[in-house]
């Protein structure tokens, strides 16, 4: 009975199937990673804040500037378009 089993699991269909489920659930693997990695983030930060405050203020200043610095951010190209023509 377990040999059966085992070749009706290992046959091209359920491969396919296994497959197509894994490509279809792709977009909601990075939603859950991104929002477990945020949640931990917040959890170290407020931990952070309460055990070292002076090491945790400065991570959290460095993260600020990094986020507020819009030179590593990719310029939006209609913008770049609409500026070049409101100069002529």
């Amino acid at each position: 009975m377990d040999n059966e089993e085992t070749a009706e699991q290992g046959t091209t269909e359920e491969l396919l199937d296994t497959y197509e489920r894994k490509r279809k659930n792709k977009a909601d693997d990075v939603i859950a990673t991104q929002a477990v990695l945020c949640i931990l983030l917040a959890v170290l930060f407020c931990c952070g804040r309460y055990f070292c405050p002076e090491v945790t203020e400065a991570i959290f200043g460095r993260l600020k500037s990094l986020t507020a610095d819009s030179s590593c951010v990719i310029v939006n190209p209609i913008d770049l378009v609409r500026e070049l023509l409101d100069k002529h």
